[in-house]
């Protein structure tokens, strides 16, 4: 489906690249919008892109888009998106949506006056791997779930390879970098999209490392979901191999997915666990686990799934559902800019129950 849209990328670091390409490949006309000229040819060129701006005021006012995304460091989130939405142009917002929110606040009104789209990008929603814990949670069949446990983590220093972490947004205070605003913005949504609203939080972020950056490198949450539902996540910039874990834990076993190895655990009791007082042999078979030498004997070898892995079509299939959003018209959509101020909150712990 090709989209005749006028689209304009403002920011033209990994992810505004990334949109750029994906935008010419869904048929939008692409604009270029960054402070730095020579970034800007180098996303371009190989796309055929020429239209190029160093303002964003200035795009808007005479490029002619009537899309955009907004994919600058956090810090520099606000005042292009006001902007945008002050002329009525719908706006695709990388996360987290703004720093403070006051100015989410603020922005929110002029997109309620104005009857502006705002979609979140909040590219997990997205990610096949993401969607297939999703579905398997719709069709659950492990009794009620107790708690949920996220773990992921990867190196700065290795992130963008080619350039120096200590210049990296994610480092530096002043662009809103740090776990919190730029990892557990991820976690948060997927938390609100699994379990439900959070109504309580407890959080500790720390700075554990000597690399050369001024935010929190670690960060761990506690928070319990309008269902009931417990969730753990741990976060940091400093695990050496990267990963990307969820557990969730239930009434009667337990799903383990691991998201790099693209590998998905399911233990059923139902199918696991032998009672020794039913089934004799039982007792004497040595591969089974005990807790106690009479007690129940588990089968600890989960039935294992492989995942498909998204890679760039997560990215696609969400720039393709804002298109979609804006050509329809669409005024109720699950990622509008409430579920933006949601995860906001949840960063800040405001509005919210703290332990």
């Amino acid at each position: 489906m090709n989209f005749k849209l006028k689209f304009l990328v403002i920011g033209c670091g990994s992810i505004g690249r990334r949109h750029a390409r994906n935008a010419v490949n869904l048929g939008a006309e692409v604009i270029l919008c960054d402070l730095n000229i020579q970034r800007m040819r180098d996303v371009g060129a190989p796309l055929g892109i020429t239209d190029y701006y160093t303002d964003f005021q200035t795009a808007i006012d005479k490029s002619g888009a009537d899309t955009a995304v907004v994919a600058t460091p956090s810090n520099f989130h606000f005042e292009p998106a006001k902007a945008l939405v002050e002329h009525c142009i719908p706006v695709l917002m990388e996360k987290p949506l703004c720093l403070s929110l006051d100015e989410a606040l603020h922005l929110e009104r002029i997109v309620r006056e104005r009857n502006v789209i705002l979609m979140m990008a909040h590219t997990y929603r997205f990610r096949d791997e993401w969607i297939a814990v999703r579905h398997m949670l719709d069709d659950w069949s492990l009794g009620k779930i107790y708690s949920a446990e996220f773990a992921g983590g990867w190196y700065l220093p290795d992130w963008h390879i080619r350039e120096d972490y200590r210049t990296e947004y994610a480092g530096k205070k002043e662009l809103g970098g740090g776990v919190m605003f730029t990892s557990m913005s991820h976690f948060f949504d997927i938390v609100r999209w699994f379990f439900g609203e959070v109504d309580l939080i407890t959080r500790v972020r720390m700075k554990q490392s000597n690399l050369d950056i001024n935010v929190d490198d670690a960060a761990v949450c506690i928070l319990k979901a309008s269902s009931g539902v417990i969730i753990t996540i741990i976060e940091d910039f400093l695990s050496r191999l990267p990963r990307r874990q969820l557990r969730i834990n239930a009434e009667y076993g337990y799903v383990e997915i691991d998201f790099n190895r693209k590998q998905m655990s399911f233990w059923d009791a139902h199918a696991k666990r032998y009672d020794p007082t039913i089934d004799a042999a039982t007792s004497t078979n040595p591969d089974l686990f005990r807790i106690l030498e009479d007690g129940v004997g588990y089968d600890l070898t989960p039935e294992v799934k492989i995942l498909k892995y998204s890679g760039n079509d997560a990215y696609l299939n969400e720039l393709k559902s804002f298109f979609e959003i804006v050509s329809k018209k669409t005024t109720h959509f699950a990622l509008d800019i409430d579920s933006g101020i949601k995860v906001l909150e949840l960063i800040h712990n405001k509005g919210i129950q703290h332990g």
